[in-house]
């Protein structure tokens, strides 16, 4: 039997070191990280059991362009691993579990949405995944600290982010695409929280963009001036969507690619069932949403069920993505809010909402 952590924010002290932080977070949840893990490998391992003898060196692999690329985050990383009594092999299969795993394997949904409504700026998404993954969701919250801005993060036990907000008032959002070309390279958390770090969209998708991925996912990044989905791959980067602040409608993403260049590059047989059913949804309801609880309530809905935009369907180990959560963010306003499972069809529903605030001279992000 799983065990329920009941969302948890795990909140990191100021004044720590990264390294202090990921060993906090693993001596905390280190039961339910051990858990996980053992999950994600056996899923793993029973879409591609060729992995195995390769996982240590495909695991350095990743560790190193990691590092190289956010020795910090690397610690933190690192830090998770000890607190847990994991291996760094084993916290690179949790954290980079989509990437690692292998691309053709359809597991993780998603659907990201942006609108700009004449100045008043809404982005959020949901976060489809194997059911197994429900009761292991968690929140990240760090401090303004080592110059950085504070943050929350959406995020798995164990994992250090998987979508998220800053005191910037920048959001960063991710969903799966099939592409080819996989490599062992970067640990995609770790590519949004560097993201998190950034000021602005423009500082966002400079980090975006030059960032050496494994494989492709499509990227939500958004600020108070506008929106923008990106589908990034090892070989091509591509833009599919954007909205200015200014400009009235909004732009969104589900599993298959949009992109002229990407889509030749896209292993079709491997694409989400229900992709096309979410976007012919967003498509009809998107432009509705004119608010806050508009943009909820859409990420929310279940016309279609259950190949809806809160997704219910599964169909045994060929495509077993559910929502487990999701989160939407007011850009231009102060007001964030995540939730794990569906109000609907969970007793367990959980949501935890914020507010960004000014303290002296600094922004943060404080629970409502």
């Amino acid at each position: 039997m799983s065990k329920d952590c009941g969302f948890p924010i795990i909140e990191y002290e100021k004044g720590k070191s990264f390294r202090q932080w990921g060993q906090f977070h693993g001596e905390s949840h280190r039961d339910a990280i051990r858990e996980l893990f053992e999950i994600r490998i056996e899923l793993m391992l029973a879409k591609n059991p060729a992995l195995k003898p390769n996982i240590a060196p495909l695991a350095d692999e990743q560790l190193k362009v990691t590092r190289e690329f956010a020795p910090h985050l690397t610690d933190e990383l690192e830090g998770i691993a000890e607190g847990a009594g994991l291996t760094k092999s084993e916290i690179v299969i949790l954290n980079n579990y989509t990437d690692f795993r292998d691309i053709e394997m359809p597991e993780e949904g998603c659907s990201t949405v942006h609108v700009s409504n004449a100045g008043k700026v809404y982005s959020g998404q949901t976060w489809d995944m194997h059911s197994s993954a429900k009761d292991y969701v968690c929140l990240i919250k760090t401090p303004n600290d080592h110059g950085l801005p504070a943050t929350v993060s959406f995020s798995l036990v164990g994992c250090v982010g998987m979508m998220g907000v800053n005191s910037y008032n920048s959001l960063i959002g991710v969903n799966n695409i099939n592409t080819s070309n996989a490599r062992a390279a970067l640990i995609w958390p770790v590519l949004v929280r560097k993201c998190l770090e950034a000021k602005n969209l423009v500082d966002m998708r400079q980090i975006l963009l030059n960032s050496p991925v494994t494989s492709g996912h499509n990227y939500i990044i958004s600020d108070k001036t506008g929106g923008e989905h990106w589908e990034v791959t090892p070989l091509h980067n591509e833009k599919v969507g954007s909205m200015a602040a200014s400009e009235v409608g909004g732009t969104f993403h589900t599993n298959h690619c949009l992109g002229v260049e990407v889509s030749k590059m896209e292993d079709k047989n491997s694409m989400s069932s229900t992709t096309h059913c979410r976007f012919d949804l967003l498509t009809e309801k998107m432009p509705k949403v004119k608010s806050y609880d508009d943009l909820k309530k859409l990420l929310q809905d279940h016309d279609g069920y259950p190949k809806s935009i809160c997704s219910h369907f599964e169909n045994g180990a060929q495509d077993p993505s559910m929502t487990c959560g999701g989160g939407i963010a007011d850009l231009t306003g102060n007001d964030l809010s995540f939730w794990r499972g569906c109000p609907v069809h969970d007793d367990n529903y959980v949501e935890h909402s914020f507010k960004l605030e000014k303290f002296g001279d600094e922004m943060d992000i404080k629970k409502v």
